[in-house]
């Protein structure tokens, strides 16, 4: 995954940290709404993922707050968004990052699975937009 990081890095502008955590945020929001085992299938032989969703920052403090507020969007849909705006906030991002990291991340997995795995996952990930 350190392709990876290094091309949200370069792209979209951020530092290491914030692509790794943003990165992880949008892949753990795809793990959430897809679930563990279906991601798992899509995207597990890819080496570094569950490290990379680890990195994901936790909820709190002003990340939290965003978060909170991207929550009154109601049922799942809202609970998707708000576990974004969260993330991205606790790392100094907002939810432009994630549409701009969203991209990247999604032609780099369509390099290494396939068109139709890519496919399946960027409709997971556009639910949170």
């Amino acid at each position: 995954m350190k392709e990876l990081v290094e091309l949200l890095v370069k792209t979209v502008g951020v530092d290491e940290r914030q692509a790794r955590g943003g990165a992880g945020v949008l892949l753990k929001a795809a793990r959430d709404k897809l679930g563990p085992q279906e991601f798992g299938t899509m995207l597990g032989n890819l080496p570094g993922l569950d490290e990379l969703i680890r990195q994901a920052p936790q909820p709190g403090g002003l990340g939290k707050l965003f978060g909170g507020l991207a929550s009154t969007v109601g049922g799942g849909q809202g609970a998707l968004v708000a576990g974004i705006v969260s993330g991205f906030g606790s790392l100094g991002l907002g939810t432009d990052h994630a549409r701009r990291m969203a991209p990247v991340i999604m032609e780099f997995v369509r390099a290494r699975v396939g068109t139709e795995t890519a496919d399946r996952l960027e409709k997971a990930l556009r639910a949170g937009f």
